[in-house]
């Protein structure tokens, strides 16, 4: 296993790397600010990582799908999970079919890119959400009352190793694979 003390380098150099596509996508709701689709991918794309759907099928009640990341340099599987869209969905239930489909997709891919990257959001800014937003209904969660944004003061961005000094030319390549990516929708 790798030194944990890597590991996290690693991820808070992802997280500096990130830090402006995932700001610049992320979605507020209720005063909350929730990582978008864009955002995910960006992130296991900082990670050498790609993410997709697979297996997408009707099931009672709505839409599931299987999202899954695999590492680049050898494709092996690293993490997988479900995404799911109901018909009893406001925004959904009513919409044509290979949009209900796509949106299964996406929530599975946000979703598996949630469990293996959740650690570099927070690395990113603490006050992100780690919900997908894609999971969001909309209006937001019924259950909370809106929140105020949390006024914060500007923090200076991570330390950098000397390997990732080249990170201004990183971002710039994550954000043309990220543009390349096809539209879920």
């Amino acid at each position: 296993p790798e030194n944990p003390g890597v590991m996290i380098r690693h991820a808070s150099d992802v997280a500096g790397v990130c830090r402006e596509i995932v700001m610049r996508t992320a979605c507020q709701i209720q005063g909350r600010q929730y990582v978008k689709y864009e955002g995910w991918m960006a992130i296991a794309t900082a990670h050498g990582c790609i993410a997709s759907s697979r297996d997408v099928r009707k099931v009672d009640g709505g839409w599931v799908a299987i999202g899954e990341i695999r590492r680049m340099s050898d494709g092996v599987l690293l993490a997988q999970a479900e995404g799911f869209v109901g018909l009893d969905e406001k925004k959904w239930g009513n919409c044509p079919e290979y949009a209900s489909r796509a949106m299964a997709q996406t929530r599975a891919i946000s979703r598996v890119c949630r469990a293996a990257f959740v650690h570099v959001v927070v690395l990113i800014d603490a006050g992100l959400s780690t919900t997908p937003a894609d999971e969001v209904p909309d209006g937001g969660f019924q259950d909370q009352p809106p929140k105020r944004p949390v006024e914060r003061p500007a923090t200076p961005p991570p330390q950098r190793s000397a390997q990732t000094a080249k990170a201004p030319v990183a971002a710039k390549e994550a954000e043309k694979l990220i543009r390349a990516l096809p539209n879920p929708f």
